[in-house]
Formats: C-alpha cells, structure tokens, sequence
C-alpha cells in the first residue's frame, strides 16, 4: 500500500500467492503468520484527537454524533483485518487467508450504511522459470478456492448501531434481522514476468472464473443454524482483472538499493483511452538501507501513498497512509487510511 499497490506484478515468495503466481519460481519462504490491520480515517491531529477523546469517554452524546458526522461525510471510516499463512519453495506454493473489511459511508450519521466484506482463501499454486541466454521467463498459474460472506441490500443502517453502542443499549436485538449473503467460489490466477538483468516485464490475469453461487440469511438465522449461507439461487459474477507492469531493481542484496515499480490495470484500453491512464495506474519506489529499512513512496490511481519497513531477520513490519479511489454514488473519491502488518517469515 505504501507503495501505491504497484508491486503485484512482480510479488515474489508468499507475496506471489495472492499477487503474480510466477513470483513462485524463485524465492523460498515459510510464513508462519502474516497480519494486517488497517483503518479508513484521514490521520489529521484533529480526527486522532477526536478519536481518542471518544474511546477515553471525554466527549458528550451530541459531540460524539458530530465527530461521526464529520469523519462519515469527509472520507467514510472503518477498518479491516487480513491473516494469513503460507509455503513457497521449488516452484511451487501453499497459503491460507482471511480477510474482513468493514466501511462506513454516506453524507453523514443520519443516512450512513455500514458494509462489510469478509473472504477465506486457499490456494495452491505452481511456477517454472525458463533460462535462455541472459533472459529469465517465468511461468506460474494458482487455483484459489474462497469462501465469500458480505452483508446485503445495499449494506447495513447504521445510525440506529452507533446509537446503541453510544447509548449502552441492546445492540444484538438491532443486529439480528440484518442480511448478510455467502457462497464458495473458484478462481484462476495466472501470469508471467521476463527480466533482463535490473529490468522485468510483467503480465498477469486474476480471478478466471465462472459465476458462483450465493445465498441470503439473517445473522439470526446463522446464530441459530450455526451455518453461514451455502449454495443458492442468487450468482455473484466475478470479472477477470488483468495487469501489465515494468519493474527496475538497482543494487539488489547491497547496503543501499532501490526498485521502481509501475504497473497498469486493463492496459489494453490505455491506448484507445488516454485520458483515463492516470486512474488505473499504480507507481511506487522502494529504498532499501542497511538490507534491513525501507522508505517507500507511490502514486495509487490519481492519489499518493508512502510508507517504510522494517526486516529484522525472521520479523518483518511495515506501516503505509495510503489513499485510494472508491465509487460513492456517480463519483469517485479518495479513501484514505493507516496500515500496519507484521509478518513472521523464514
């Protein structure tokens, strides 16, 4: 994210597992655990005071509606948690993720929706690269089995829950008829890269699929079963997102080293319509010091990102203020948001 989502393209080890699977072919890796947690809140002193103010109970009923007015109509708010696990070695990989991401949006408390997405992932995939001369191809393809649970009709109401939580009041009775739809999936990722010394080219295509099936419940429905929605009538189509990238890394493995990455999502369309290139772009920098701290910079369709990490042998973490485009309405706005992930890896 710090890096403005450019380096999928060229992701490798466990990073290619949900990225480009010919990132396979090379880089070994045991990840015990991989976490992230992030939050959608403009990081202004102003909102951080607030915040806190809210949590330590410092601000009345009406002052904390206002402050969730302001953060709702200026950039939404939210957060969300991602998990994982994984192996990569001798071309090929095995990893498991969870993923939830809950948002609030709209022009303030009183019309506001809650969404929230939340998805399981298993994935096994393989690569294999091919040497001819001073060039390398690699090959790589993954099948990525899911499981997909996110709420329904246009989301959740959410003033009558902020109410009930500012309030004390019962908020389960409130949660209980809202709507929620899942189902399982199937996806193909596939992709390729080509480098030539500090030069790579890269190609990849996710989520190859047909539609899959989705079905509706209650959270009191699922409380009750103790089952979440299976199979259906109701089909969630799934659209092929493909990606073009060039990456340039100088002094790799050196006390001082650098990457550039940029990469194009539909690239095919950018020559027929260049007054959109700038909203499917993603261009990022990454200076690495010492081997061990990176400060990274990028450009995420239109908005600017930057972030820096840490890699401390088996321990790696990283921290990113990201922004990036989202569709409220028949506009287009800038979400931004703080992340830090922490990853324990071999």
């Amino acid at each position: 994210m710090g890096m403005g989502g450019s380096s999928l393209v060229f992701a490798e080890g466990y990073g290619a597992l949900w990225g480009n699977p010919a990132g396979l072919a090379n880089k070994k890796s045991l990840t015990l655990l991989d976490s992230s947690t992030w939050v959608y809140i403009r990081p202004t002193p102003h909102n951080i005071d607030n915040i806190f103010a809210v949590l330590n109970g410092g601000k009345s009923h009406d002052e904390t509606k206002s402050i969730l007015d302001g953060l709702i109509d200026e950039n939404g708010f939210g957060g969300g948690e991602y998990l994982g696990f994984g192996w990569t070695g001798d071309g090929m990989g095995l990893g498991v993720t969870s993923i939830t991401d809950a948002v609030v949006s709209g022009s303030g408390l009183s019309d506001s929706t809650l969404g929230i997405r939340s998805q399981t992932n298993a994935v096994l995939g393989m690569a294999w690269p091919i040497r001819f001369g001073a060039f390398e191809l690699d090959v790589g393809a993954s099948v990525r089995g899911y499981y997909r649970m996110e709420t329904s009709s246009g989301g959740w109401a959410f003033d009558p829950l902020a109410e009930a939580v500012m309030t004390g009041s019962d908020i389960y009775t409130l949660i209980y008829p809202n709507k929620v739809i899942g189902g399982f999936g199937l996806s193909v990722d596939a992709g390729a890269t080509l480098s030539f010394g500090p030069l790579g080219l890269g190609f990849m295509v996710r989520d190859l699929a047909d539609r899959f099936a989705m079905s509706e419940s209650t959270i009191e429905g699922i409380a009750n079963a103790c089952m979440v929605p299976l199979g259906g009538s109701d089909y969630y189509s799934v659209s092929p997102v493909y990606t073009a990238g060039l990456s340039l890394k100088l002094n790799p493995g050196s006390l001082l080293s650098a990457s550039f990455f940029a990469e194009a999502d539909d690239p095919i369309s950018l020559f027929s319509d260049i007054e959109s290139a700038p909203s499917k772009l993603h261009i990022g920098t990454e200076i690495t010091l010492l081997r061990f701290l990176a400060l990274r910079v990028g450009y995420n369709q239109g908005y600017v990102s930057f972030g820096a990490g840490l890699d401390l042998w088996v321990l790696e973490v990283n921290a990113a203020m990201f922004t990036e485009p989202v569709s409220v309405g028949d506009q287009t706005i800038g979400r931004t948001g703080i992340m830090v992930q922490a990853a324990i890896r071999f």
